[in-house]
């Protein structure tokens, strides 16, 4: 475990370095919020760049408190290591929406012209697939546990049906990732907002549908 620590806190320190000269470098006032044509529509302190490399260290302790405090067995194991992957994945990603965010405001006191509302989409259409991608690489490994996972009263009560829902929805959260990161790219303005919405729910919905058979087909042996 010792070396997930490490990359958490080279991750940490060079974001929040990265953060903190972004912030020397941003005049007191910027964009803070984008409309769907890329155009800025509220105004605000640069400081409130802090709030997501913020989340990204609560998010990334939270995981790794979960993972020290996992129990030291072949199952305890596995989990320890999902929890600190998954904390190291979200600390990326939030300071890499960080950067994004504090690029926006910069180029906003330029002569650049507003962000494309395309690249916006797309932006949001990776961050949502990556997450379905990673969530959906752990799901299968994850043993019964009060944090991860496709729980629901059915799945908890069967170690069978836990294990068989986290493989199904692990690999359409896969599956899903993948068709909404190619959707935001292939689909225009609305129909890719629709789109970024309608898969990751169809996922939930479909994994949902599938444990419960999974659950009456235990019920019925």
């Amino acid at each position: 475990m010792k070396k997930y620590y490490i990359i958490a806190g080279i991750l940490a320190a060079v974001g929040l370095l990265g953060t903190f000269i972004g912030l020397a470098l941003l005049p007191d006032v910027v964009p803070v919020h984008y409309n769907f044509a890329g155009e800025a529509d509220r105004m605000g302190s640069k400081y409130e760049m802090l709030v997501t490399p913020t989340i990204a260290v609560l998010f990334c302790g939270v995981f790794l408190l979960m993972a020290r405090f996992s129990k030291d067995t072949r199952d305890g194991r596995l989990q320890r290591k999902i929890f600190a992957v998954t904390g190291i994945f979200m600390l990326a990603l939030f300071f890499g929406m960080g950067f994004w965010f504090m690029y926006l405001a910069g180029r906003a006191n330029t002569s650049a012209p507003a962000v494309d509302a395309g690249v916006l989409l797309k932006g949001c259409g990776v961050f949502i697939g990556l997450a379905l991608i990673v969530l959906g690489n752990f799901m299968p490994k994850a043993r019964r546990n009060a944090f991860y996972g496709l729980r629901v009263p059915w799945t908890m009560d069967s170690e069978a049906v836990w294990q068989r829902s986290q493989r199904f929805a692990g690999i359409a959260a896969v599956v899903a990732g993948i068709l909404t990161i190619a959707l935001s790219f292939a689909l225009p303005g609305m129909w890719a907002v629709i789109g970024l919405v309608a898969v990751p729910t169809a996922w939930v919905v479909l994994s949902l549908i599938v444990s419960w058979r999974y659950h009456k087909e235990e019920q019925g042996r």
